[in-house]
C-alpha cells in the first residue's frame, strides 16, 4: 500500500462559503463598531468639551479666589489695629486710668447699652472731666485713635472754664464684639 503524504485537506474547503463567512464577520464586526463604539466616541467628545469648559471656569473661580486671600491679607495687615481694638474688651477701669493721662478728673457713667446691626455691642457713656488746658481734651481726642478699644467722642462737647481748671462734658460711644456674651 502507498500511502500519500500529501494533504489534501485544503482541497475540500469551498471558498464561496470561506469569502460568505469572512463577509458577515466584517459586517458583524462593522455593526458592533458602528452601533458601540462610536456613539461613546461622540459621548466622550461632548464629555470632554463640557469637562474643558467647566475647567476654565473653576480657573477663573480659583483665580479670583487667590485674588480676594491676597487682599483679604493685606487687609488684615493694614488693619490689625483695628481688628485687636474689636476684640478687645472695653472696661470702664481701663479707660479712666487712660484719660487720667490727659485729665485731672475723670468720671464715666454708662447711659445706654445696646446692640449695634446685632454683630456689635454700642455703650453710650457720659464722660465729665477736669482738665488744666484744652491742648489736652485734643490731645486726648486724638489718642482715641490709638485706643486699645474702639471709641468714638460724639458732639456736643461742653468746655466750661473756672478759676484754675477746664471742666468738660461729653458722650463717649464704645463698640464692642458681640461675641455670645
Amino acid at each position: 500500500m502507498c500511502v500519500s503524504n500529501i494533504d489534501r485537506s485544503l482541497e475540500k474547503i469551498d471558498i464561496m462559503k470561506l469569502l460568505l463567512f469572512l463577509m458577515a464577520f466584517i459586517i458583524i464586526t462593522f455593526s458592533i463598531v458602528f452601533l458601540m463604539i462610536i456613539p461613546n466616541v461622540k459621548e466622550h467628545r461632548a464629555l470632554q468639551t463640557e469637562y474643558k469648559r467647566v475647567l476654565v471656569h473653576k480657573t477663573r473661580v480659583e483665580n479670583l479666589y487667590l485674588e480676594r486671600e491676597a487682599e483679604l491679607s493685606k487687609l488684615k495687615v493694614e488693619n490689625d489695629a483695628v481688628i485687636k481694638a474689636f476684640k478687645h474688651v472695653f472696661t470702664q477701669e481701663e479707660f479712666i486710668t487712660y484719660a487720667r493721662k490727659f485729665f485731672a478728673e475723670v468720671h464715666l457713667t454708662q447711659i445706654t447699652k445696646s446692640e449695634y446691626k446685632k454683630e456689635f455691642v454700642e455703650y453710650e457713656l457720659n464722660v465729665t472731666s477736669t482738665l488744666k488746658t484744652p491742648t489736652n481734651f485734643y490731645s486726648f481726642l486724638e489718642g482715641l485713635n490709638r485706643y486699645s478699644s474702639i471709641v468714638q467722642a460724639d458732639f456736643p462737647i461742653h468746655l466750661e472754664s473756672g478759676k484754675e481748671s477746664i471742666t468738660s462734658t461729653f458722650k463717649l460711644k464704645v463698640y464692642d464684639l458681640n461675641a455670645t456674651r
